[in-house]
């Protein structure tokens, strides 16, 4: 990995969407604890460019599930944007992944119902 210190190298996290991607962003000398971080402490580098890739390979890290950090950051702020209104999305889209309360079956995409009181899969509807 070739470092190039530029003046982006101090950006802030920024997220924006370019064409068809969703693109997180912030600059190499954010990822050095120091304030911003309040649990990691002031970090000071043999290599900068090791650092980096070790912490990419952790963010990218999968687990059995096929989960990783960033895929769980992202889940959670969809969650997140649902659990506080979030208007761009249809009214009849599943808001959560849960048991049906009709058909008691576990792991479905599910919305509240209010006539049925509780969650309901898109086939019990």
């Amino acid at each position: 990995m070739d470092i190039d210190v530029e003046k982006d190298a101090d950006s802030p996290l920024r997220v924006n969407v370019e064409g068809e991607e969703l693109v997180i962003r912030v600059g190499i000398n954010r990822m050095d604890g120091s304030e911003a971080h309040p649990s990691i402490p002031a970090l000071k580098f043999d290599s900068l460019a090791i650092w980096l890739t070790e912490v990419i390979a952790e963010i990218e890290n999968e687990d059995e599930t096929g989960a990783s950090p960033l895929s769980d950051m992202l889940d959670k702020a969809m969650v997140s944007a649902i659990e506080n209104g979030a208007t761009g999305i249809a009214e009849d889209s599943p808001t959560a992944v849960g048991q049906c309360c009709k058909c008691i079956n576990d792991q479905l995409a599910v919305r509240w119902d209010t006539k049925a009181g509780g969650f309901v899969c898109m086939e019990c509807e």
